[in-house]
């Protein structure tokens, strides 16, 4: 299990600008519940002055209100949704990666105790059958062993298919 290094740069790279997206759309939709807020609290003060003066009766004031009471709760409700969207997605992929990366050069160097550590974090259900080691590899590096079992890392295929033509026949 060792990801290539023009691999492991690539996919870094797709992640970074994952992450760069993720946090574009974070900050404009923070603005546009900021602004939705700012508007409610307008309304809201507006509707006030409009009861002191008359303009309304009592029970629209109560149906307006709580109408703008509603919207300004499902509004705080998306805002700290959004706060609390996970982060550590990009930390742990990039961990991930960079450990896949030099998996075997830090388990050829580590002691024992750090080898089984090692081991418990990519496989589980290890056992012997047959004169055979068996074990299942655990999730995400199962999608790292089964890319490189089937040897493709870019289903899309290649953005130049004519590269790969040129390069075979010089």
């Amino acid at each position: 299990m060792k990801l290539p290094e023009e691999i492991l740069q690539e996919l870094l790279e797709t992640l970074n600008e994952v992450h760069q997206n993720k946090m574009d759309f974070h900050n404009k939709e923070f603005e546009k519940i900021t602004r939705e807020q700012k508007t409610i609290s307008k309304m809201l003060d507006n509707l006030y002055l409009d009861k002191l003066k008359g303009s309304i009766t009592d029970a629209q004031y109560d149906k307006f209100y709580q109408s703008f009471k509603d919207q300004s709760q499902e509004l705080e409700v998306r805002l700290e949704r959004l706060q609390h969207a996970e982060d550590n997605y990009f930390i742990t992929a990039k961990s991930i990666l960079k450990l896949t990366s030099c998996a075997h050069e830090l388990f050829e160097r580590s002691e024992m105790e750090e080898r089984k550590q090692l081991i418990s974090l990519v496989l589980s259900n290890l056992r012997i059958e047959n004169d055979k080691v068996l074990y299942d590899v655990q999730k995400p590096f199962d999608l790292l062993v089964e890319a490189n079992v089937c040897k493709r890392w870019r289903p899309q295929g290649d953005s130049n298919p004519c590269f790969r033509r040129e390069r075979a026949m010089s």
